[in-house]
């Protein structure tokens, strides 16, 4: 959890949205003493999202930010049992002080925080589009596509700062062969790729990163 947290608390455009301090002070200005106030995001929060975890993530996750970059405590280190007990009411499998993969950590708190701070408030229905053969010229307007549905439903400081796209292709492991019809573009979370899981038929998933 801390190598997890000190990556996103580190990331300035992440922190700024979410931190803002008295007298456009900056996070962490030597010399003064801070006392950070709550960002913007307030006036985004989406708690009525029944995808999100009504707000109280996104609430837990800019409390322990405004913590950690406060210059005003004498103490030089600080526990997140607050931002942690509320993690673990939406996600068991943090239950405890064993061990967890800060993959799986950052994976569940940023898609958390995207929804708890959608600004789509009815998410429409968007299809997905099927590809139909081409060049790159064709491939480009497929990922094109893929994104402007995405956002229809999609839109938060997440999507903003660490999501875009990949492109998934089906690769015959005895011939080499692409199935042109699978080939697909999928928007979301970009900052790690997980290796694919085996498939069951003939053919396995190559993943690129776009």
């Amino acid at each position: 959890m801390n190598s997890a947290l000190q990556c996103l608390a580190h990331t300035k455009e992440l922190c700024q949205y979410f931190v803002c301090t008295f007298n456009g002070l900056r996070l962490g200005q030597q010399g003064t003493k801070i006392t950070p106030t709550a960002g913007v995001f307030e006036e985004e929060l989406n708690p009525d999202n029944p995808l999100g975890m009504q707000g109280a993530i996104a609430e837990a996750f800019g409390a322990l930010l405004r913590r950690i970059w406060s210059n005003s405590s004498t103490t030089t280190s600080y526990s997140p049992r607050e931002f942690k007990q509320a993690l673990q009411r939406f996600a068991p499998q943090f239950i405890g002080y064993q061990q967890h993969d800060s993959q799986e950590l950052v994976a569940f708190l940023l898609d958390g925080l995207h929804e708890d701070l959608n600004r789509i408030l009815k998410k429409p229905y968007v299809g997905k589009p099927d590809w139909e053969g081409g060049g790159d010229e064709e491939l480009v307007e497929l990922a094109n596509i893929s994104w402007e549905g995405y956002l229809k439903r999609n839109d938060s400081v997440i999507v903003d700062l660490f999501q875009g796209q990949y492109k998934s292709t089906l690769v015959c492991p005895e011939c080499e062969k692409v199935r042109k019809r699978c080939i697909t573009v999928e928007s979301g979370l970009t900052l790690v790729l997980r290796s694919p899981s085996p498939l069951t038929h003939s053919c396995t998933s190559r993943y690129l990163s776009r």
